[in-house]
């Protein structure tokens, strides 16, 4: 290797990690993290996974802490195997700050490099591919989803998204190697948020409907995609087998179904104050990347050239208008599926990808005409104080919102585990689609409680106990030490007198292991065959890396 490229090489770790440092520490600088419900949620869940973890065993499907102790599925229901940026930390770090400042600068990291493997794809200039890396990275709605709604779930999918764009691109380019980058995308999507893998679904399914309008679908490509799917199925064997498994033999609770659109004027004033509050009429993607999705939309409509960067554009544009409430919207539409989505803001992360890789692919055919390094040092210095301005503000404001919990080392457990929010998120209902545990309020004390068990002292004389039993979950009930008899798919049924000890627990399932192994496996597989694919063709020639063609969407 040459010196040159040595030291190019080290410069772009550097910049890497400074960008990290510079879209992570502003949140923790108070010495203290300011968290919504979502938090609450997201972070109680991988506590739980890596107490298991730190026991050598794999989390039970059932919640036993948190979640007002009502048994939730949490662990089952939503996906947590890209959580374990966030878990693997807290497993080797006692200090849970300590731990969650790692894990958001792991996640950074990630997401920086993912980006940066699309960009280099577009771009064989590295102030062209930094700008794209920095216009992903510290736009506005990236930082309202990891920090002020605490959305981790839609964060690591927001992580993984320009893998999925990249398999599509490599594709469409006829590219093999696509096929691996597409997998690895959609697979860690899904096992991170099902509702964001709809959205990226649909995304690449409307594509591939305009490609055949152009005329530009062949078979190899749809083979390459079926593919792409085929080895995406190990890949999410885990978390999809343990869905199923709940949804198909329970009544459970769904998700609310709406269709919120971003007010545009609200969401123009909050780009204009740098707010990032958690209000899903305001959220914005900042006024650098809007200023500049403005202009190339308007340079595309303009522009008389057929150049690929223009569909990109033009798409990151349309998706940014549905996104607003001057969109007018069929009043049923929210109870349909479409109202999975809940709120439109979420189709900015779609948006924001579109954005980077149009700038990109614009820059790339306008390098002659634009001064990409004086681009790149405004873009990365008014971005990164608008980045750290935004986060510092909303950390800051103190009780903006009923919920909040302000949590440090000394509090942590305590102010995640008490509050009851997610109770009744995935909860077995009844016929009229009420919670079974609606109205039963006998008293009881939290003895014990761990990853897999809970141990409850009666108060008084009941025959009912609020916590949830699942069909297709193991669970074992002790009434004062004594195995006893359980009906699965209701509420605990049990007789039980003041004083009385109550005892459930629960463990993976054999067939966890052997999915999770899979999912494991095989993610270590892919990374692998990519990474000795990429560093076979970078010996073939430096200009091998860029992907240079018009017929790319």
């Amino acid at each position: 290797m040459k010196k040159s490229n040595l030291i190019s090489k080290i410069m772009l770790v550097l910049f890497f990690l400074v960008l990290a440092f510079i879209s992570t520490y502003p949140a923790f600088i108070g010495h203290f993290f300011k968290l919504t419900m979502d938090g609450q949620i997201h972070l109680m869940r991988f506590e739980s996974v890596a107490d298991a973890i730190k026991n050598k065993e794999l989390p039970p499907i059932v919640n036993f802490k948190g979640y007002g102790n009502v048994g939730a599925i949490f662990n089952g229901m939503y996906p947590w195997l890209s959580g374990l940026v966030f878990i693997i930390p807290r497993v080797l770090l006692g200090s849970p700050m300590h731990a969650l400042f790692i894990g958001f600068y792991l996640l950074n990291i990630l997401t920086i490099l993912n980006v940066y493997l699309l960009v280099r794809k577009l771009s064989k200039n590295h102030y062209i591919r930094l700008i794209g890396v920095g216009l992903y990275q510290l736009n506005a709605y990236h930082l309202t989803l990891m920090y002020s709604r605490n959305a981790l779930g839609e964060a690591l999918a927001y992580t993984f998204l320009p893998l999925a764009m990249l398999g599509c691109y490599l594709i469409w380019n006829n590219k093999k190697l696509g096929i691996l980058y597409l997998a690895l995308g959609m697979g860690m999507i899904i096992n991170s948020h099902m509702i964001s893998s709809v959205l990226v679904f649909l995304l690449i399914i409307i594509a591939e409907i305009y490609r055949i309008f152009t005329r530009r679908l062949s078979l190899k490509e749809v083979g390459y995609l079926v593919s792409a799917g085929i080895l995406s199925i190990p890949i999410i064997i885990f978390t999809v087998i343990n869905i199923t498994n709940i949804a198909l033999k329970n009544r459970i609770a769904t998700t609310w179904r709406g269709l919120n659109s971003i007010d545009m004027w609200e969401s123009l004033k909050a780009m204009l104050q740098n707010n990032i509050t958690d209000k899903g009429v305001i959220f914005n993607i900042g006024i650098v990347s809007f200023v500049l999705l403005s202009i190339l939309l308007v340079v595309s409509i303009v522009s008389k050239t057929d150049e690929s960067w223009k569909k990109y554009i033009l798409g990151a544009g349309i998706v940014y208008i549905l996104t607003l409430n001057i969109v007018p919207l069929p009043t049923n539409l929210p109870q349909t599926p479409i109202g999975i989505i809940q709120f439109t803001g979420r189709l900015l992360s779609i948006v924001m990808v579109l954005l980077t890789m149009g700038c990109v692919l614009f820059l790339e055919v306008n390098s002659d005409r634009v001064n990409v390094r004086s681009s790149l040092i405004f873009l990365f210095m008014i971005m990164s104080l608008l980045t750290v301005g935004s986060i510092r503000t909303y950390h800051n404001t103190m009780n903006d919102d009923p919920i909040r919990y302000y949590i440090n080392n000394n509090n942590y457990i305590k102010e995640i585990s008490e509050p009851r929010e997610g109770a009744t998120d995935y909860a077995l209902i009844d016929k009229n689609k009420q919670a079974i545990i609606n109205g039963i309020n006998p008293k009881f004390n939290v003895s014990s409680v761990s990853c897999n068990s809970i141990t409850l002292r009666v108060g008084e004389k009941t025959n009912q106990i609020p916590f949830f039993l699942y069909k297709g979950i193991p669970y074992e009930v002790k009434l004062n030490g004594k195995n006893i008899k359980i009906d699965v798919g209701g509420i605990l049924n049990v007789k039980a007198k003041r004083g009385d000890m109550i005892q459930i627990s629960s463990k993976a399932t054999w067939w966890n292991y052997v999915t999770f192994g899979i999912s494991i496996l095989t993610l270590l597989l892919i990374v692998l065959g990519i990474t000795a694919t990429e560093f076979l063709n970078s010996g073939k020639g430096y200009r091998n890396e860029t992907i240079n063609s018009n017929d790319n969407i």
